[in-house]
């Protein structure tokens, strides 16, 4: 039994150290990796997964058409879509049976099985969470860098779609230019420029991407150059960061607070008042 709680034990730690270091930021693998080693690199979890999730593939028609499922589609949509409704569902599923054979193997209490039972239900969607969060982080990190591309290209004299294919080229391979990638190939189908930006700002339910699409659509509306529009757009963006980090700033004593109290008082309290304390229980008299 103690053999079997320490295999799980450093398989956790694996699972937890492996999902920090496939979520690395990929401005660090763009050092010194080319770009064709960094796609042969750029391997997920979900790779190792979908050949498992294969054995369900007859019933994967059906479970996307549930309307309960639905709310889900969103979520991926936001995370990138790093796999289909029905993987996700089905991970879910397994999650949950494997949550139960814990509890069933260990023979756990009853409520302890449904809290097991409850944990499997959540961990995809913590997983999807985390997804979403690195992702709308690089986004805002790339955001006023891909603006000002286009703000130089627009001025050079180019149309704004053949701009962003120029930015699509250039630029690093990140989330913002595989959703620019995604507007353009719209744009090409023969949907309409604004229409594709908009379901950009759907997909991704970013409010800074949301105030860009916004004020590209007015732009375009109201026939006002979309060079002075993307430069006032990316003014805003930076002034919009900028607060933001010194809202982080101030908040950052208060967060140390509790870590202070909690850990580093009681340690200072034990050193300085440890020795005193002994003295007075064994009766000896203070010596100065």
């Amino acid at each position: 039994m103690i053999a079997i709680l320490l295999l799980l034990f450093y398989l956790a730690i694996f699972m937890i150290g492996y999902s920090f270091y496939m979520a690395r930021s990929p401005e660090v693998e763009t050092i010194s990796l080319p770009k064709d080693m960094r796609e042969k690199n750029n391997v997920s979890l979900i790779s190792y997964v979908r050949p498992v999730l294969k054995v369900f593939a007859p019933v994967f028609d059906r479970i996307e058409k549930i309307n309960i499922l639905q709310a889900y589609n969103r979520r991926l949509l936001m995370a990138g879509a790093p796999m289909r409704l029905a993987e996700f569902a089905i991970i879910k599923a397994l999650c949950m049976v494997l949550g139960l054979a814990i509890g069933i193997v260990f023979r756990m209490e009853p409520p302890i099985m449904l809290i097991m039972l409850m944990v499997g239900f959540f961990i995809p969607d913590l997983w999807v969470n985390r997804i979403i969060k690195t992702r709308h982080k690089l986004i805002s990190k790339d955001l006023p860098i891909v603006i000002d591309l286009l703000k130089l290209c627009v001025g050079a004299g180019m149309d704004f779609m053949l701009a962003v294919q120029r930015v699509i080229s250039d630029f690093r391979p990140s989330p913002l230019v595989e959703e620019l990638k995604l507007v353009y190939q719209e744009t090409q189908m023969g949907k309409p420029r604004r229409e594709a930006l908009k379901n950009m700002a759907t997909r991704i339910n970013l409010p800074e991407i949301s105030s860009f699409v916004r004020t590209l659509v007015q732009a375009g509306r109201m026939g006002s150059p979309i060079g002075e529009a993307l430069k006032i757009q990316s003014e805003d963006i930076r002034l919009t960061r900028f607060q933001r980090g010194e809202e982080a700033a101030l908040k950052a004593p208060i967060k140390l607070l509790f870590p202070l109290v909690a850990c580093i008082l009681p340690v200072v309290l034990i050193i300085v008042g440890g020795p005193i304390l002994l003295t007075f229980i064994r009766g000896d008299a203070l010596k100065f």
